[in-house]
């Protein structure tokens, strides 16, 4: 995968949000789906530390919706960076991981 500059900075550039402003207070904690294979907070802060990992992440993908339901004590908007990490994923071909089907035992 070809590095197309570290992932906060395209964040911050794409939409103004700066995620390293993310203070890990869990604020965002409160939603979730079965679908969501990581929190909106562990999301937020892998894209502070500019784990690229993120940007094939079932949450990523499949919370959308969610995300503009998310607050964050911060102001931060959630949704804004969602969209943004999908532009850059897709920028670079990263294919998205399926989410794990969960058993209901």
């Amino acid at each position: 995968m070809v590095s197309h500059g570290p992932l906060p900075f395209i964040v911050l550039s794409a939409t103004g949000e700066d995620v390293r402003r993310c203070t890990s207070c869990w604020g965002c904690e409160a939603i979730s789906t079965p679908e969501m294979d990581l929190s909106f907070g562990e999301l937020m802060q892998g894209v502070a530390r500019n784990d690229e990992r993120i940007l094939g992440c079932a949450t990523l993908w499949a919370s959308g919706a969610l995300a503009g339901r998310s607050v964050c004590q911060q102001g931060l908007q959630v949704a804004l960076v969602l969209e943004a990490l999908r532009q850059e994923a897709r920028r670079r071909g990263v294919v998205p991981r399926l989410p794990v089907e969960r058993s209901s035992a």
